[in-house]
């Protein structure tokens, strides 16, 4: 059976913001790589109703008035009632991070001549995100000690066995499973999915703090309480909790940047002699849009910038 429309809506964005840019890190999104439809300057992306067995396509374009935001349709096999549909409309904008404050970010970038072409490169960009906790904690956890290519393919095969599913236009669209029908799963089950024992004691750690957790409360409670809070959960450390707090709730306030993958970035955008510690100096609260922003960009690009090394972090 084929779902139906059921609810269309304009949904606003913080400027500047382009969803071509949105739609182009999507397609660049490795993690997510093929759980999303992108054509014709619109993306469909299946979303597992919470609470429920069901899914819903949501469907992102252009807003078309001129003003900055997207417009959003709904497609579902039943009609949906308000809070389900108001739900929809938060996970969109969350996803792709229209309320995201950009500003602060921008003026203090506007002050690194080295960052200039990344700039350039993805302007009007808001960080696209994991669509759901449950999708990006499990992905965060099943990466630990695993590529991120394995990790991907296991948190896709996880969705195929328990992730809802809806029909639109005679195709089929997976959802990613919501925290609840995680909890449900057994270590077998889970196991089925995970690199060893101890990775599957994880996934079930995860999965069972964080259905316990308020969203809105992690996504607005002072940082180091909420950081606190994910580093209690068994197996989640400090690059983990990070993570989460970054590609699932787009807080930026820190980046574990001596990490290689962080700090081979500023060495291509700064050179050599520039410490990292200069960087998270220069972009405080912000450091996480940096780090999204540089390494987004630079992966569009396919090649360092070198003309920017000259320039100092400070």
């Amino acid at each position: 059976m084929s779902s139906s429309l059921q609810h269309t809506s304009k949904l606003p964005a913080v400027s500047p913001f382009d969803l071509r840019q949105s739609l182009r890190a999507l397609g660049g999104f490795a993690p997510c790589a093929g759980e999303q439809r992108i054509a014709d300057g619109t993306v469909r992306k299946a979303l597992a109703l919470p609470g429920s067995t069901e899914a819903v396509l949501v469907e992102v374009g252009p807003r078309g008035d001129g003003r900055a935001g997207v417009s959003l349709a709904v497609f579902a096999d039943r009609a949906l009632a308000d809070a389900e549909l108001r739900w929809a409309e938060r996970a969109v904008s969350d996803w792709l991070g229209l309320a995201d404050d950009m500003t602060g970010f921008l003026a203090v970038a506007a002050d690194d001549p080295a960052i200039a072409p990344v700039l350039a490169e993805v302007a009007g960009l808001h960080q696209v995100r994991f669509a759901s906790l449950a999708e990006g904690a499990c992905y965060f956890v099943l990466t630990q000690r695993t590529s991120q290519r394995v990790a991907g393919v296991r948190k896709r095969r996880l969705a195929a066995a328990y992730g809802p599913v809806v029909t639109v236009d005679g195709e089929r669209h997976q959802a990613f499973p919501d925290l609840a029908t995680l909890t449900r799963l057994g270590p077998d089950e889970l196991g089925r999915f995970t690199a060893n024992l101890r990775q599957t004691e994880y996934l079930t750690a995860a999965v069972h703090g964080l259905i316990g957790m308020d969203e809105e409360w992690l996504r607005t409670a002072p940082y180091e309480e909420v950081l606190a809070e994910l580093r209690g959960i068994r197996g989640v450390g400090e690059f983990t909790a990070n993570a989460i707090m970054l590609r699932v709730l787009g807080r930026p306030d820190r980046l574990p940047l001596h990490m290689p993958q962080f700090s081979e970035v500023a060495t291509r955008l700064y050179g050599a002699d520039v410490s990292i510690d200069a960087v998270a100096e220069r972009y405080g609260r912000y450091v996480g849009w940096w780090g999204y922003y540089a390494k987004t960009a630079l992966a569009q690009l396919g090649t360092p910038t070198t003309h920017a090394t000259r320039h100092r972090a400070a």
